[in-house]
């Protein structure tokens, strides 16, 4: 009962402590209040700026009574009108702000105070929380303010006046490109006074100007001009620099046309129609203050490989540079052959609004583009996927005629849906300004594996053309293709055949992953031929190889020579490559160079294996232990060695298959004596009468391909 009473007294206190804050503090229903009381800088306070990277002021006022909102300091000009906030430290929550000179220095300046020159400034704070704000209610503090003589950066400019191409309205007032480091730039043509201002919007504004090149800021500065202009504001370095556009001619670098001027179309923009044939180089030749200039390409030669494919692209961009001694041709572009004999605009765009400047091209007719009718593939048609190299499906569509310059501009791309509808996109082609283009069977099979078609499995495509004319496009009626997917890649590889090592039985080739298979094997010219498969029995897929394609077939090739070859084959590319192996010998440097009568002619055992018995390797006080082996491939002598080549002395008989014996082929310096260099047994060495016997075993039985010598003496 005590506790019960205790906790009903605690209660009532609480109500009563409740009602006599509601009594003495107002609230609103965000739960703060606005700051009471500004503390420093105080009321008058007056501050010389330096031009210091580290000065800073320090500005701080009470926090509110209720809540915890936050804080953004508030600047107003000497009318008291608002010209920027800031907030405060810790993201709004402390009640301090340290604010750098520089940046009083630039609010200053946008309440119209001039650089060296003092003035007042005002500051309040506002306190906010869910949308909602609070001013403090006392009154502001004045804060008087002297600017150094140097003129900070605005974070953008922007071009204004009467004699300007954008008049004296600040929100038509166009912004200078930003090159960074405080500096701007402009093209553009002045016929009068202008200014330069940091913003377009309503409210105080820093206004600039140029007198003899330097930088001025001020509510009249201002400068003049009379022409078109490269303008490069520097405020890092406190310089205008106005360099005068007299002209800017088109140059066909055939036969170069003085009288080609463009004519100046406002706001950085040049223009001049065009019709062009033969040859297809061109730049922009331009007069800046007397300097020839070339606007062109950014290489001396635009090789084939970087023209443009189309109408866009970084090939159109233009890389200025003073003409010297550079001849008529160098750092031209190149027209694309569809513009032949086609009559448009060049536009040189140097305008702020562009990316980069570039050039590019306007045409007289309506840009409209228009679906093509397709021709083929048949609507329903069907094709079986085969991995054989070459393997293509011809899609081809009736284009726009070439005597339409519309037509003649229009480029395509064939797309590929999953669904009838032709809405989910699952693959595309370039057919560039063509009216067909090949898809390879693997390029198919890619595609049919994004629309969900099962592997080896069958299903539906459905493809379309779309047109494109610069940039509007337009796409064709669609029609559906039945796909049967690839079977899958051989994950073994064998040989087979009469004209194999094996007769009717099955040699498995050594597989080096990805779909690769290779084997060292004779053939002959047996009429019943070869061929290879993924199995050892009688249902297993068969392949032949033609013309360096694997091609999936029951039939057999019939090998043109009897002879050893180094066979390759890969699926995964569809292709294959048969080199004939002759020759394959023994030899030390000293043979190789002084007595190649004493190299060793290895006689093939078969399946991959060379062995010569009871042969002498060396020739009396002969003490060179180094050796390889070399053999023509496809008549070309190549080098089967070690790699890295052994060092050292051999000084124990070593095991069948010691992997410092492993074969690698080829090795890249055939003539070189320790580049893929053995070692003989140091024993053996300068003796003309000890035997072995030589292996060298290139089966695809073998994990890895090696030599064996072994000593018989």
């Amino acid at each position: 009962m005590k506790n019960i009473l205790n906790k009903l007294v605690v209660l009532l206190l609480a109500g009563f402590a409740l009602a006599a804050c509601t009594e003495h503090t107002e609230y609103d229903d965000t739960g703060f209040s606005a700051v009471e009381k500004l503390l420093y800088p105080s009321d008058g306070y007056a501050l010389d700026l330096i031009e210091q990277a580290d000065a800073n002021l320090y500005f701080e006022w009470e926090v509110s009574k209720v809540g915890t909102p936050v804080y953004t300091v508030v600047f107003l000009d000497a009318a008291k009108k608002e010209i920027g906030r800031y907030l405060a430290d810790n993201n709004g929550q402390k009640s301090s702000l340290k604010m750098l000179h520089s940046q009083l220095n630039a609010i200053a300046g946008d309440a119209g105070i001039e650089p060296d020159a003092a003035g007042d400034l005002y500051w309040t704070v506002s306190a906010g929380l869910g949308g909602a704000e609070q001013l403090s209610p006392a009154e502001p503090h004045k804060l008087t303010v002297k600017r150094y003589a140097s003129i900070d950066a605005p974070y953008h400019l922007y071009v204004t006046g009467e004699g300007s191409e954008f008049g004296t309205d600040p929100a038509a007032a166009k912004q200078m490109r930003e090159l960074g480091d405080g500096k701007f730039e402009i093209y553009t043509r002045f016929t009068g006074s202008f200014s330069f201002i940091n913003r377009n919007a309503a409210g105080s504004k820093r206004t600039f100007g140029v007198a003899e090149g330097r930088l001025t800021e001020g509510a009249d500065a201002a400068g003049t001009g009379d022409g078109v202009y490269r303008v490069l504001v520097d405020f890092k370095a406190g310089t205008v620099k106005m360099e005068k556009i007299e002209s800017v001619k088109y140059h066909w670098c055939w036969t170069p046309d003085p009288d080609a001027v463009m004519e100046y179309a406002g706001n950085g923009v040049w223009k001049r129609q065009i019709t062009w044939d033969d040859d297809n180089r061109y730049r922009f030749d331009a007069v800046i203050d007397g300097t020839d200039y070339i606007w062109g390409y950014s290489s001396s030669d635009m090789s084939d490989s970087d023209m443009p494919s189309g109408l866009t692209g970084p090939q159109y961009r233009l890389s200025m540079r003073e003409t010297g001694n550079i001849n008529q041709w160098d750092y031209s572009f190149k027209h694309i052959a569809v513009l032949r004999n086609v009559t448009c605009t060049i536009v040189v765009d140097c305008s702020p609004e562009a990316e980069a400047y570039y050039h590019r091209y306007e045409f007289d007719f309506a840009p409209e583009a228009t679906p093509v009718t397709l021709i083929s593939p048949d609507d329903n048609a069907s094709v079986v996927l085969n991995a054989q190299a070459g393997a293509k499906l011809t899609f081809a569509w009736n284009k726009l005629p070439d005597s339409d310059p519309a037509g003649k501009l229009t480029s395509y791309t064939l797309v590929f849906y999953s669904d009838a509808a032709l809405e989910k996109a699952v693959g595309r082609k370039e057919a560039q300004y063509n009216g067909s283009v090949d898809v390879s069977f693997s390029e198919l099979e890619s595609i049919a594996d994004a629309a969900g078609i099962a592997a080896e499995g069958t299903g539906d495509l459905y493809w379309a053309v779309e047109s494109k004319l610069l940039s509007w496009t337009a796409l064709s009626s669609g029609r559906k293709l039945t796909v049967t997917r690839m079977k899958g890649i051989p994950t073994a590889a064998y040989i087979t055949g009469a004209a194999s090592e094996f007769g009717s039985g099955y040699q498995t080739l050594k597989a080096l992953g990805a779909g690769k298979f290779e084997i060292f094997t004779k053939l002959t010219t047996d009429a019943a031929g070869y061929n290879f498969t993924d199995g050892d029995t009688a249902d297993a897929r068969k392949f032949v190889v033609e013309g360096g394609a694997i091609r999936e077939s029951d039939a057999s090739v019939v090998s043109s020579e009897e002879a050893i070859y180094y066979i390759l084959l890969d699926f995964g590319a569809g292709t294959a490559k048969l080199q004939k192996i002759e020759n394959m010998r023994y030899l030390s440097p000293n043979v190789k160079t002084q007595h190649t009568e004493k190299q060793i002619k290895l006689p093939y055992q078969g399946n991959g294996i060379w062995y010569a018995a009871g042969v002498v390797p060396y020739l009396r006080d002969w003490d060179d232990d180094r050796y390889f082996f070399w053999a023509e491939v496809d008549g070309v002598k190549t080098k089967f060695g070690a790699n890295p080549g052994m060092t050292g002395d051999l000084n124990s008989k070593p095991a069948e298959n010691d992997s410092r014996f492993r074969v690698f082929w080829p090795i890249a310096d055939v003539n070189g004596d320790d580049a893929g260099a053995f070692k003989m047994l140091h024993a053996y060495r300068g003796n003309d009468s000890k035997r072995v016997n030589i292996k060298l075993n290139m089966s695809p039985d073998t994990e890895h391909y090696y030599n064996y010598i072994e000593y018989l003496d």
